[in-house]
């Protein structure tokens, strides 16, 4: 046993130089590839996918489904709000496709289960999944009631538990193949006035999606991949009023992001930071001082982004 642990202490040294090497070359690559043009970079074919988007009937879910619907994809279409899938659903079949429409609340976790089991025996084995549902109250903490901060970490965290790895991630892993996608967002990664519990759930969520990567990971499954999305605020209306104070870090417009974001699942990427100026804040706040991020967050006007919040409206 001595001598096979002095062995492994000598070995430390080389698998340093060898593992600096991989960094080294895999950050190479990835520069690389930031510059190629996205519509060179080869692509997935997801035609015989069945897409399943939670919080589908409306907004960036929506935009999910009509990108899958034209790339050939079976659509499944999750809400609460039954009316919404139906009519997305409807725009999809329009198209061309094939869609599906199902009433569920994500927060309950019986009625995930038991729709997850009708949507196996109506459409077949779900192979992408897009956790999209999510919910923002837009109060001050003191000012949100405790049924709304429940509803925040049900639907925006909890639900990611019993859709994504109770309902449908082991037959993605039996077969191996399969592609989780995590709507999350920059608030996953600072805070925000406003939006202490919806930030909170985003942190969340990021904690939970990368842990379920490596999860994957020790699993050997090759087949099976994830991607997160973490874009700035978008006009998809959850955030309607939202609005850039100073004009110099825009709302972004969410068919870019969808475009952005599609890129990324096709090509198997791990990440979406969108604007990429958002990048650069991450490393920024890694190493200094909170004074210094608070001129940075002054001078591009972020904390009163929130300031005309309204959400989204009924008739959206």
């Amino acid at each position: 046993m001595a001598s096979r642990s002095v062995t492994e202490i000598l070995l430390i040294p080389f698998q340093f130089v060898w593992y600096l090497f991989l960094t080294l070359l895999y950050a190479l690559i990835g520069l690389i590839y930031a510059f190629v043009p996205s519509a060179i970079l080869p692509k997935k074919d997801v035609s015989n996918d069945i897409v399943l988007i939670t919080g589908g009937g409306c907004g960036f879910g929506r935009l999910f489904a009509l990108e899958f619907t034209k790339l050939g994809s079976t659509v499944v279409i999750w809400d609460i709000d039954e009316r919404g899938a139906q009519k997305v659903a409807k725009e999809c079949e329009e198209l061309g496709g094939k869609a599906y429409a199902f009433k569920v609340d994500v927060s309950k976790s019986k009625d995930v289960y038991r729709t997850a089991d009708d949507v196996r025996k109506k459409v077949g084995d779900v192979t992408i999944l897009i956790n999209n549902a999510g919910v923002v109250s837009g109060s001050h903490l003191l000012d949100t009631s405790d049924d709304m901060i429940n509803r925040t970490i049900d639907i925006n965290v909890k639900a990611y538990f019993w859709v994504t790895v109770k309902a449908f991630a082991r037959s993605m892993l039996e077969n191996n193949h399969g592609h989780f996608v995590s709507v999350c967002s920059m608030a996953g990664y600072y805070g925000g006035p406003k939006q202490v519990d919806y930030c909170a759930s985003k942190h969340a969520v990021v904690g939970f999606e990368e842990s379920l990567y490596l999860d994957f990971e020790l699993n050997k499954k090759s087949g099976v991949f994830t991607t997160i999305i973490n874009p700035f605020y978008m006009d998809t209306g959850m955030f309607t009023g939202v609005e850039s104070t100073k004009g110099l870090l825009p709302v972004l417009s969410a068919e870019f992001v969808m475009k952005k974001s599609m890129v990324a699942i096709l090509t198997n990427e791990r990440y979406v930071y969108l604007p990429y100026l958002t990048r650069l804040y991450i490393f920024l706040k890694s190493f200094l001082p909170e004074n210094s991020m608070w001129a940075l967050r002054t001078f591009f006007g972020i904390e009163g982004y929130m300031g005309g919040f309204t959400g989204r409206q009924k008739s959206d």
